[in-house]
């Protein structure tokens, strides 16, 4: 593994782990995908560790462009909200199994803090629905 470091913008440093130094042309597709969400990098490098930095930012891009309030309407009538996309299922799990009290998804730290939680201990599968946009990168 191969970790490297780079600044993707004027606000901020990101971490990005290569497993070839051939994976190197990742990085520059990625960082332009980072740059258009990187008023948020301060908040992920507070909440991820680094090694997920790169992909949770990757993500956020993926999934709602940046937009805090970004809410997204499912054919099943559910719908996902903020930075990450909670869905509002997942939200009520969150609410009544693991944190025992009501999350605002479109409050960004919120958001950021249930999506650390939930990629630490479950992993990232939770976006696989945009996957076909990050999961190049991750």
């Amino acid at each position: 593994m191969i970790e490297l470091l780079l600044t993707c913008s004027l606000l901020g440093t990101v971490h990005f782990n290569l497993d070839e130094v051939t994976d190197i042309y990742k990085v520059s597709n990625q960082c332009e995908l980072i740059e258009v969400v990187q008023e948020w990098i301060p908040l992920v490098n507070i909440h991820f560790q680094s090694e997920d930095e790169a992909l949770a930012l990757t993500v956020i891009y993926c999934e709602s462009r940046g937009y805090a309030n970004a809410t997204g309407y499912n054919t099943d009538g559910s719908y996902d909200q903020g930075l990450f996309q909670f869905n509002n299922r997942t939200e009520k799990w969150l609410e009544d199994d693991i944190y025992n009290r009501d999350l605002d998804m479109y409050d960004p730290e919120t958001n950021v803090k249930a999506a650390r939680w939930l990629s630490f201990y479950d992993g990232w599968h939770h976006w696989n629905s945009s996957k076909h946009c990050w999961g190049r990168y991750g």
